[in-house]
């Protein structure tokens, strides 16, 4: 359940604002509601906080680091050295390019003083180096004084000597070295050297990835240190008094007023508002919060004036998880692995974990299910032992030829069941405003879209579409148009209404696609079950086969292995899919 909360103002005198956060903060309960916060203590801690995130993606990953337990102010001081470490690897290869570029050019004029050439400059003496090719050769003046110093190919390298105060004049063919500041050999000294710096600086980040507990520890103290300010500068302020507002549960005012009176704060308590943004606080039993792990991954949470539909979450993805995956053999697998880690935790007195709980759940349903099937490893029906065949139900059996078509039904009426709960749940809400009627009109439209899913999807003849689907489906239209935006005034609500008739059709035929959407639990469950077939197949004829039997059980192995992963994808998609889309947006109209 969501639990019900208390919009609170807190008054003290000002200057106490930092006191009073340090108490709130040991109390633990109220939500504060903060604004932004500015200001140069706020940006140095910003500063930090991002000083230390950027510290932690530097570190190379530490499988098990150890902890060095630095304090908070020494792990800052260490990520801002890492950050200097960063910015210097990123100046080494900026340089060592260069580097490397200059030796590339100069190595095939071989190791030599540059400054010679100056000194020699100096003394009016000019020898300059060109490169060209070797049919340029002739079209140098013949007084030319000039010596081959090299040659690559048909290019050549050419060592010019003039004298007097200008250089001699080359013909264009030919292009002109420059030499490098530095020797080759000097060259190459610097690139070993920035080298060796990148592997002290790599080595050394290594080591500080031992720190990497310590910095995450830093992480949280500083994103409090944050919070802290911004929270400090939320404070209303005037006539020597600071105010804040805040959310606390109902079952914590007790407390609350406790603290206020023993710290002399005046206190205000009342319901919220549609203008505040309350916060959620879902309070479930053990039961109930299997399903939490869910709603961590997805990272969703129901607004305060919303359904808390945990309970609804958990049975249909259960069973909506089982259908997926549709194999008892795999059920089985999942089972053993699920109870030895549970197991252990036991062993060790730990409590199971809500995970475990939900993964052991999903592993007996899916076991459930395909006993009642009689699919284990989709193996055929004659194959089985005989035990495993009386525990099939057998309308949706494998060995009855109709299955398929009664678990397609079976699936829109999950789906029509799904559906209902919500717009039943909408009726008990709006009861007893008369908006309460276009949600029994919606779910008249859900009844009559289910025989026309039935008549169109599975069979005319078997499914014929009574008289009366037409007055449902009518009737619930209607009761949309007319009561849909009713506000306390019929004629007003039935205009605007008829204002929005071609919203109210598309939702009317999105009834339909609805219900037609849950046969993907009979699709992905058929997909799986042809995939496990083809693996059985391939390996199959292999495990007789003697020595190429080892083939074969690598085939079944990796095969069916990989079938469940797959269904887990599909379950990560689909399963979720139709309990956040259809069932929690379309129908209960969450957001």
């Amino acid at each position: 359940m969501i639990a019900p909360m208390y919009r609170t103002w807190l008054v003290l005198g000002a200057g106490e604002e930092g006191s009073a956060l340090a108490s709130l903060r040991e109390f633990g309960v109220v939500h504060l509601e903060t604004g932004i916060a500015s200001g140069p203590v706020h940006e140095e801690a910003l500063k930090n906080l991002q000083a230390v995130s950027k510290a932690i993606n530097i570190l190379p990953p530490n499988k098990a680091p150890k902890d060095e337990a630095l304090a908070p102010a020494e792990a800052l001081a260490l990520a801002w050295r890492i950050i200097g470490l960063e910015d210097r690897t990123r100046e080494i290869y900026e340089t060592l390019g260069h580097v490397e570029k200059e030796i590339e050019r100069c190595a095939p004029w071989g190791d030599f003083q540059p400054s010679l050439l100056e000194e020699l400059a100096a003394s009016g003496i000019w020898l300059r180096l060109y490169q060209g090719e070797a049919s340029a050769l002739a079209s140098l003046d013949p007084g030319t004084d000039y010596m081959v110093v090299g040659k690559s190919g048909k290019r050549l390298r050419l060592a010019t000597l003039g004298q007097g105060s200008r250089p001699l004049d080359i013909p264009q063919d030919f292009h002109e070295f420059y030499p490098p500041q530095e020797s080759l050999a000097g060259l190459e000294a610097r690139a070993r050297g920035l080298r060796a710096e990148l592997e002290q600086i790599k080595e050394g980040l290594k080591l500080h990835s031992n720190c990497l507990p310590s910095l995450r520890r830093a992480t949280a103290w500083l994103e409090q240190d944050l919070r802290f300010e911004t929270a400090r500068q939320s404070f209303e302020a005037g006539e020597g008094l600071a105010a804040i507002k805040g959310f606390l549960p109902v079952s914590e005012a007790q407390a609350l007023k406790a603290l206020a009176a023993q710290k002399g704060w005046a206190l205000l308590l009342d319901d919220p508002t549609g203008d505040d943004f309350t916060p959620t606080k879902v309070e479930n039993g053990p039961l109930v919060n299997t399903i939490k792990p869910v709603f961590d991954f997805l990272g969703i949470v129901p607004a305060y004036t919303e359904y808390e539909i945990s309970p609804w979450f958990l049975g249909f993805f259960c069973l909506f998880t089982a259908m997926i995956f549709g194999d008892g053999g795999y059920g089985s697998l999942m089972f053993l692995g699920w109870a030895f880690l549970a197991f252990k935790t036991w062993r060790k007195g730990g409590r199971l974990s809500e995970s475990l709980r939900l993964f052991l759940a999903i592993a007996v349903l899916t076991m459930t299910w395909g006993a009642l099937t009689g699919t284990w490893f989709s193996m055929r029906a004659e194959a089985l032992p005989a035990f495993l065949g009386k525990l099939t139900l057998w309308p949706i059996s494998g060995a009855n030829p109709g299955a398929s078509k009664n678990i397609q039904i079976l699936c829109f009426f999950i789906g029509a069941l799904q559906l209902t709960v919500a717009r039943v749940k909408n009726v008990v809400r709006d009861f007893p405003d008369p908006k309460f009627i276009a949600q029994v009109g919606s779910l008249a439209l859900i009844g009559g879209m289910l025989f026309l899913v039935l008549n169109l999807v599975v069979d005319p003849k078997r499914f014929p579409v009574p008289p009366f689907v037409v007055w449902l489906v009518l009737g619930g239209f209607l009761a949309n148009i007319v009561f849909g935006a009713y506000e306390g005034n019929i004629l007003k609500s039935t205009i605007e209404g008829l204002k929005a008739i071609i919203p109210t059709f598309l939702g009317a035929v999105g009834v339909f696609a609805d219900i037609v959407s849950y046969i993907r639990l009979w699709a992905l469950g058929l997909a799986g079950s042809s995939l496990a077939a083809i693996i059985n197949g391939m390996g199959g004829g292999l495990v007789k086969a003697g020595l190429i039997a080892v083939f074969g059980v690598v085939i079944l192995v990796f095969g069916h292995g990989l079938n469940m992963v797959l269904s887990v994808l599909s379950v990560v998609v689909h399963a979720i899919r139709l309990n956040i889309l259809e069932f929690s947006c379309n129908h209960l109209g969450m957001q």
